[in-house]
């Protein structure tokens, strides 16, 4: 496997961090499926769905995203299994 370099932008992280900045970083139709995830959610599970969408979030509004992933979609980036990148996480099978 090969990889490119690249440039991580310097200082921390640009992530919503509460329930009303995520529901602003998203598109109105991510927003309403945050909403119903949010309202149907166990409490125990709010944590975990709260992280999750605001990484949904951060890439929302990233104006590479489309052009990214029709790359994938047309088979011009590679696509690699979490368990080639993570070995950890490789399926046991």
């Amino acid at each position: 496997m090969t990889a490119q370099p690249y440039e991580h932008p310097r200082g921390p992280i640009d992530r919503p961090r509460t329930v009303g900045a995520i529901k602003a970083a998203l598109p109105d139709t991510l927003a309403k499926q945050f909403q119903a995830a949010i309202e149907a959610a166990d409490p125990a599970d709010l944590f975990t769905l709260v992280a999750t969408w605001a990484a949904v979030a951060q890439t929302a509004g990233d104006p590479e995203l489309d052009t990214a992933a029709a790359a994938v979609r047309a088979g011009v980036e590679p696509v690699f299994e979490l368990g080639e990148v993570f070995p950890a996480l490789a399926d046991p099978r």
